[in-house]
């Protein structure tokens, strides 16, 4: 599913009347809104100029916790906390902050080959960010697993994933999967981590039936010819407008009297 209507403009009979007037409506999430409750509102807003200033001057000095802290500035919430954003749904706005904020209709994603590490330049437009949409038709998840019966899933949320990554967990996907489950975590870790045959697999399908990030590009290095998967979402990665469009600040700079 591509994101054609992801950006909708707010306009003035928009029911929060405190949103920022550049504040963008997005009306496509990859959860598809099914970990939410009915009427959430999401909008975001683009970086100002001092957001990006702060943020190139902190580069590799700000924690996890404050980096997303001053992602979330800019993401407002009508209907629930925005703790509750499902992580990857974070991801996607949080891209579609810094792909508006550049004002370009096509981008340059710029990373390094896993081959041979040189740089490999790949273009995409809106129309490019393609994502998975949310498996699981109806949320919760429910399954009798480890010996338990009628054990909860939910994808992980931000709130969550800000929790692991205080512990050093963020990346350990049997803490993942303990976390978005209704047992109690350490206590799910421990059953998790000992899973085995049936139980084993069921946890790998549950991973697969909660998980809805974007796809990543398709891209080829040029130095050695290496095909390989590119993260658009992916904060290592460094995206630059590719092709100005029609009011891009260039066109209001003047010279002289």
């Amino acid at each position: 599913m591509s994101n054609d209507s992801t950006m909708t403009p707010v306009t003035a009979s928009t029911e929060n009347r405190n949103l920022p007037s550049t504040a963008v409506t997005v009306t496509g999430l990859p959860s598809m809104g099914k970990a939410y409750p009915d009427g959430v509102e999401i909008h975001y807003q683009p970086y100002t100029f001092g957001e990006v200033k702060s943020f190139s001057q902190s580069q590799g000095k700000m924690t996890m916790s404050k980096r997303i802290d001053q992602i979330l500035s800019g993401i407002h919430i009508v209907g629930m906390e925005k703790d509750e954003l499902t992580f990857f749904d974070f991801i996607y706005i949080s891209l579609l902050r810094r792909l508006t904020t550049m004002n370009a209709i096509e981008f340059t994603l710029s990373v390094g080959c896993p081959n041979c590490g040189a740089p490999v330049r790949h273009q995409f437009s809106w129309e490019g960010l393609v994502f998975d949409d949310l498996p699981a038709p109806k949320l919760p998840i429910i399954v009798d697993i480890c010996g338990r019966q009628d054990v909860k899933f939910m994808p992980l949320t931000l709130g969550q994933y800000k929790t692991l990554s205080r512990l050093g967990l963020e990346e350990d996907e049997v803490a993942i999967a303990a976390m978005t489950s209704s047992i109690e975590f350490k206590e799910a870790q421990t059953l998790f981590h000992g899973a085995l045959g049936e139980d084993a697999a069921l946890l790998g399908e549950i991973d697969k039936l909660l998980f809805h990030d974007l796809k990543p590009a398709q891209a080829t290095c040029k130095a050695c010819d290496t095909p390989f998967l590119a993260a658009l979402d992916d904060e290592a990665s460094i995206i630059t407008p590719f092709r100005k469009s029609d009011s891009a600040a260039g066109s209001r700079i003047r010279f002289g009297d």
